[in-house]
């Protein structure tokens, strides 16, 4: 998995495991940055990162005797930290995944190596003071900002302990079981820590993402909000004059003798004249919606309804509508409305999405207390993009269309307290799923009925 973080860089991070500098900084997590009084980005300062060490000190026994026996242990096992280098990146590639970090070559091997080796060393350093702490906070940072999965951590630090048994093994220090158990004692201090900074870094950054994408759906909502004053201000100004257009547009061609050849004209002003109607009621009713008046109905009924009349639409002479009416569906509370032009919605974008000779598809799925329908075609698709902006006010691809009817279709679903998924692949055609409750429930908590 790739994490990009804008704005941020990481040099090196901890257990052998790199990824490239992001140019936009060239920031790298360094030792001298991490004070007791700092406070990094993981949204944890330095004394409650200090608090958490010394707590896990206490939970494991880790006392001075320990960081006694890890300073003598140091000059005897040190000068075989290379042993824990060679397993350990020995064993990493071994995996594929470990293999497709470590692209830089032979001088990234190199500064990997000494990058561990300098951890390595630093747990026989003997003062295990709020500084140490600071410095090994950071590790787990490093690890979000990279998505390296915690089970790695399990699996390095399960390698550095094995590697350090088989060295204190054959060096035979005095003492060597004592010794070995602070080591573990600190090992298992370092890996809790690790996950600690970790969990406290993956949620600031989850927080973070969170707040940003927020701000961006509050700074899109308040642009859409004056792009649809605007609209609903030009679609009345239009309505109206549009209105005595079409009608005066009647008069003349009612007037004219049926064989008249200016009777074809009039007739293709008249359709443009609907196309455009349809235009400015689309753009009303997506800046003026209308609360839904709920009550008790036949969604089976109404799916065969608006199927039936679809069929005779000039969209559908090419592709053929296949559903199956459903006596059992049972009741629902809806609006009727607002559920008919829900339907034709669907099934007009299904149509125009079609290719000749294709079929589209109205199911309907009835649960104990709600009701699925499903409106699936054979068409071209949409690739990632245009799937993820598809509910999009005025965002389309077709040549002709307001870019609303989805949107439209959103708020409909939603406001019957139901949603809408929407799932596409190039090539593989399109389904969309509206799923709505059986009941509704009114503002003061109780159900309608």
């Amino acid at each position: 998995m790739e994490c990009n973080l804008h704005g941020t860089g990481v040099e090196v991070t901890h257990l052998g495991l790199e990824r490239a500098e992001n140019p936009v900084s060239s920031y790298a997590f360094r030792p001298e940055d991490w004070t007791i009084e700092h406070h990094g980005s993981t949204g944890y300062n330095g004394r409650m990162s200090v608090a958490i060490f010394d707590e896990m000190k206490t939970y494991v026994g880790f006392t001075a005797a320990d960081a006694a026996n890890l300073t003598a242990l140091g000059p005897l096992v040190i000068p075989h930290v290379h042993n824990v280098l060679d397993r350990f990146y020995g064993t990493i590639m071994r995996f594929p995944a470990a293999r497709r970090v470590l692209v830089g070559g032979e001088a990234q091997m190199r500064r990997l190596r000494e990058h561990l080796s300098n951890w390595l060393r630093q747990l026989f350093c003997g003062t295990y003071d709020a500084e140490y702490a600071g410095r090994r906070w950071a590790i787990g940072h490093a690890h979000v900002l990279v998505g390296l999965p915690q089970h790695y951590m399990f699996t390095a630090m399960e390698l550095v302990w094995q590697e350090f048994n088989t060295i204190v093994a054959a060096v035979k220090p005095p003492d060597a079981e004592a010794r070995l158990k602070s080591l573990h004692k600190l090992l298992l201090i370092e890996l809790g820590f690790m996950l600690e900074s970790y969990k406290a870094s993956y949620g600031d950054r989850v927080r973070q993402l969170e707040h940003d994408a927020m701000q961006d759906r509050v700074r899109r909502a308040e642009q859409l909000a004056e792009i649809g004053q605007l609209a609903a201000s030009l679609a009345h100004e239009i309505k109206n004059p549009l209105a005595g257009i079409s009608g005066a547009i009647q008069v003349i061609r009612d007037d004219l003798d049926p064989s008249d050849q200016h009777r074809v004209v009039l007739e293709e002003v008249l359709r443009h004249i609907d196309r455009l109607d349809g235009t400015v009621k689309d753009l009303l009713t997506y800046a003026r919606p209308q609360r839904p008046r709920f009550k008790p109905g036949d969604l089976g009924a109404i799916v065969s309804r608006v199927a039936t009349l679809l069929k005779k639409e000039p969209a559908f002479e090419r592709v053929s509508l296949e559903w199956s009416p459903i006596v059992e569906a049972g009741q629902i509370e809806l609006d009727e409305h607002q559920i008919e032009q829900l339907l034709v919605n669907l099934l007009l974008n299904a149509a125009h999405a079609s290719r000749p000779g294709d079929v589209v598809q109205l199911l309907l799925a009835p649960e104990s207390a709600w009701l699925s329908i499903t409106v699936r075609d054979q068409g071209v698709g949409m690739d990632e993009e245009t799937c993820r902006r598809a509910f999009e006010p005025f965002f389309t691809t077709k040549s002709r269309g307001t870019g609303l009817g989805l949107p439209i279709c959103q708020r409909i679903v939603e406001a019957h307290g139901g949603s809408i998924t929407l799932r596409s692949r190039v090539g593989g055609g399109t389904s969309v799923t509206v799923r709505m409750p059986r009941r509704q429930v009114s503002v003061e908590g109780g159900a309608n009925g």
